[in-house]
């Protein structure tokens, strides 16, 4: 059972209903696992199944990509000189009163 909304099914359908011809789904994951392996492929195959004459691919986790490692090392970076006071609280932290050193 998928926990988000909306589910591949819903999404698949919108996607169609708004004039795609092809469907990208891209797992917003760090790792690939169980939910990319088989639970995934299976859940876009039965959408699929509704709109057979639309192809689909899901492509690889995000976390794959040589990149991420940036992304989080500039994520590190930045909370570092937050907590430094050298500079502001980043969109994700403002206002949750969590970006701070714990001891």
């Amino acid at each position: 059972k998928e926990l988000a909304e909306p589910t591949i099914k819903e999404a698949f359908g919108k996607c169609v209903q708004q004039g795609a011809s092809r469907i990208i789904v891209s797992p917003y994951f760090l790792s690939p696992g169980r939910h990319w392996k088989q639970d995934i492929p299976s859940l876009a195959a039965e959408a699929s199944k509704e709109h057979s004459n639309v192809a689909y691919i899901v492509t690889a986790p995000l976390g794959l990509h040589e990149l991420m490692v940036d992304i989080m090392n500039d994520r590190i970076k930045y909370c570092l000189r937050h907590v430094a006071g050298d500079a502001d609280e980043c969109a994700v932290c403002a206002g949750t009163g969590k970006c701070h050193l714990y001891s």
